[in-house]
């Protein structure tokens, strides 16, 4: 049961790039061809593949670093299924019809024709190039500290009093304050860190459930709540951008950076940017959705049959 729960907790815990999803109608939708466009020109492509090489060499590096033979075969059966199974359907082709709909149903036209013009020019350019391909680096090193946190969290007593979150260690140079400054004030990052946390537990429910079949959480649901709880109390936005910048601050110039945070501050990109998100959360939401119905199914029989079980 710990070891579920904990999985469920990870998981959970390291969808930061999920947000909840948001409606809003508009009156002239953007066309498959101008939303196209918009995912060529940012190279939509070519990150989801660098997204999915990411996570394969992050979780092959547990198989590879077990020491007891009879566990590490037993990983590495693991990990071959499920890379497997994540590039067949974690590929562009795959993702991009769901993308799609989702930029239509949140953007108009002038919306993405618009976000085109911006990622052709020089700090969209930044964007796409420098600062996105950096971000999907760091994915392993946050996903580990996230892991940490929560098993931090599950080894503190029940009804023990809660410590307070601990404030992050003042920038190591003028170069990191400068990453936090950018990252800290992305327009809308701290309502998408709020609502990560605010939805933990129904997450780590969800992850258990896919793995465990429905209603299989139910007996721990007491200790999810608590984790959460603990996760939202203690788990701050600024410890997490302070993580991010200091290995942003090694990938990129000051000059970038400082392109992107003056563009940020601009009324009619931070519109963009706020617009921009609401379509990524409807297309994330859509996805978590394609994640549960189409790969899970296939994923968790094949991984039960790899560990021996029915």
């Amino acid at each position: 049961m710990h070891a579920s729960l904990m999985n469920a907790g990870r998981y959970a815990a390291t969808a930061l790039v999920f947000t909840m999803a948001m409606a809003q109608a508009h009156a002239a939708p953007a066309t498959k061809e101008t939303v196209r466009k918009y995912f060529d020109v940012t190279k939509a492509s070519s990150l989801t593949d660098n997204v999915v090489e990411t996570i394969s060499a992050m979780q092959a590096k547990e198989w590879k670093e077990e020491t007891n033979p009879k566990e590490k075969a037993k990983k590495k059966a693991m990990y071959d299924q499920t890379n497997k199974v994540i590039r067949r359907y974690v590929k562009w082709s795959a993702l991009e019809p769901i993308a799609i709909e989702s930029y239509q149903k949140e953007l108009d036209e002038a919306d993405v024709q618009g976000m085109i013009v911006h990622a052709q020019s020089p700090v969209g350019q930044i964007i796409t190039n420098k600062m996105t391909p950096a971000i999907i680096k760091q994915l392993p090193a946050v996903g580990k500290h996230l892991e940490q946190r929560i098993e931090t969290l599950s080894a503190q007593k029940a009804g023990a009093k809660t410590p307070a979150p601990v404030p992050p260690a003042p920038p190591a140079n003028p170069k990191e304050a400068m990453a936090r400054t950018l990252l800290s004030e992305m327009p809308g990052a701290r309502e998408e860190f709020a609502a990560m946390t605010a939805s933990m537990e129904a997450r780590m429910i969800q992850n258990v459930n896919m793995v465990m079949g429905e209603g299989g959480s139910s007996g721990m649901e007491p200790e999810m709540k608590r984790i959460a709880k603990l996760f939202k109390e203690q788990v701050t936005f600024d410890e997490i951008v302070a993580l991010k910048a200091r290995m942003l601050a090694s990938d990129l110039s000051e000059a970038d950076m400082s392109a992107v945070i003056e563009d940020n501050k601009k009324p009619a990109r931070r519109a963009q940017l706020l617009k921009a998100k609401k379509a990524e959360a409807a297309m994330q939401a859509r996805m978590n959705t394609y994640l549960q119905e189409t790969i899970m199914p296939v994923m968790v029989p094949e991984l039960m049959k790899t560990l021996g079980k029915k």
